[in-house]
C-alpha cells in the first residue's frame, strides 16, 4: 500500500517510567482483520514494556521504534534529535515553542518532510517529520524499559483514519486515497461493547467527557500515558484526597512529576461506565489554561483493562461497559 502524506504538527504530551497491564478484560473476541480487505494496511503493534505501544517503522530506509501516543499532537511522526542524523532530508528550525505537559518548553524543533515511512505492509510517501530534544527518550530507564526513538502522532493517526485494536494489539492504517472508511459500531455492539463518541482538537488530540465521582469534565484520550491522571486541583468536586505514591511520571521535556493515588467510585466516560479502581492526581498547566474545562489525561491503565478500540476515521471510542 502506497500513499502521500500531508502537513502539521503542534502541542505535546506525557510518558510514564513505571507501568503496569494493558491487557483486556474478559469477554467476545474481537477480530478486525477484516479491515483489510477495506484497504487498511495492518501493523502489529509492540509492548517493550507493559502500558507502552509502539512499532517498528522504516523512515528513509532507517529503522526506528516510535510510540503509539494520541496525546502528542501534530500530523506527522516526531523524532527524538539524537536520531536526525539518519533522516537524510533537510530539516528547517522553527520558531513554535514546544511544550510539554510540566509546562517546561521542547527545544531544537525542526520540521522537514521524509520520502519514504513503511509501516507494516504501508508504505507512505512525502511524510511531515519534526525533530525536537525530547528528554525523557533520553532517561536512562525509559532507554532501557523501552528504547523508542519518537512518536507517531495524533494527527497521523487522525490523517490514516487508524483503528489501535487493543484487544489483538494491532494497529490499522488507511492513508489518504486510499480504500474506504469502515463501519465499525455494529459488529462491535453485538460484541458487547459501548460507543463513545470523540471529539478532535483543532491539533488533532481525540477529547472524552468524563465523569469521575459526579465531578465532570474532558480528557485527552492518551495511548502515551501509562497512568491515568486528572488534575489534583479537581480533588474536592470528586471528594477524594490522595496518598502518597512512589510512581513518578516523567514527560516529554524529561521533567520527572510526584503522584498521589486516589481511589474512586465510578469513572464514566461518555456516560459509559469503566473499571478504574483509581486514578493519579497531579498538576497540568493546560488544567489552568482551559479554566478547568480540561481535567486530565486518559490513559492506557483504564484504557486497555476495558478492553479499548479507537477509531480516528469515525471519532469513535469503543470499551467493555461495567
Amino acid at each position: 500500500m502506497k500513499s502521500k502524506f500531508s502537513s502539521r504538527w503542534g502541542f505535546c504530551a506525557l510518558i510514564a517510567v513505571l507501568l503496569i497491564s494493558v491487557a483486556p478484560i474478559a469477554g467476545a473476541r474481537v477480530d478486525l482483520s477484516i479491515l483489510q480487505q477495506q484497504g487498511y494496511g495492518v501493523v502489529e503493534l509492540k509492548r517493550p514494556h507493559p502500558n507502552t505501544l509502539t512499532v517498528d517503522a522504516k523512515i528513509n530506509g532507517h529503522s526506528a521504534l516510535l510510540v503509539v501516543d494520541t496525546g502528542w499532537s501534530g500530523q506527522g511522526i516526531t523524532l527524538d534529535s539524537e536520531s536526525a542524523g539518519s533522516l537524510n532530508t533537510t530539516l528547517s528550525a522553527n520558531a513554535s515553542r514546544t511544550q510539554a505537559l510540566s509546562g517546561k518548553k521542547l527545544t531544537g524543533y525542526k520540521k522537514g518532510v521524509v520520502e519514504v515511512v513503511t509501516l507494516g505492509n504501508v508504505e507512505m510517501h512525502q511524510v511531515p517529520v519534526s525533530v525536537v530534544n525530547i528528554g525523557a527518550l533520553h532517561d536512562a530507564a525509559v532507554r532501557r524499559k523501552i528504547g523508542a526513538n519518537g512518536f507517531l502522532s495524533a494527527g497521523f493517526l487522525r490523517t490514516c483514519s487508524a483503528v489501535i485494536d487493543l484487544h489483538n494489539l494491532r494497529l490499522y492504517l488507511r492513508p489518504p486515497g486510499t480504500g474506504h472508511r469502515a463501519v465499525l459500531g455494529p459488529a462491535l455492539h453485538g460484541a458487547g461493547l459501548a460507543e463513545i463518541p470523540l471529539n478532535v482538537t483543532a491539533s488533532a488530540l481525540l477529547i472524552v467527557n468524563a465523569e469521575i465521582n459526579g465531578a465532570t469534565g474532558a480528557m485527552v484520550v492518551d495511548t502515551g500515558k501509562a497512568l491515568t491522571g486528572v488534575d489534583g486541583r479537581l480533588a474536592p468536586k470528586m471528594k477524594v484526597a490522595g496518598y502518597s505514591s512512589r510512581v513518578s511520571t516523567i514527560d516529554a521535556a524529561g521533567e520527572f512529576m510526584k503522584t498521589e493515588v486516589a481511589k474512586i467510585n465510578s469513572f464514566k466516560i461518555g456516560g459509559v461506565n469503566l473499571r478504574a479502581p483509581d486514578i493519579r492526581l497531579e498538576q497540568f498547566p493546560i488544567y489552568t489554561q482551559t479554566s478547568g474545562k480540561l481535567i486530565g489525561f486518559l490513559g492506557i491503565d483504564i484504557l486497555g483493562p476495558n478492553g479499548a478500540i479507537i477509531d480516528f476515521g469515525n471519532l469513535k471510542l469503543y470499551c467493555y461497559p461495567l
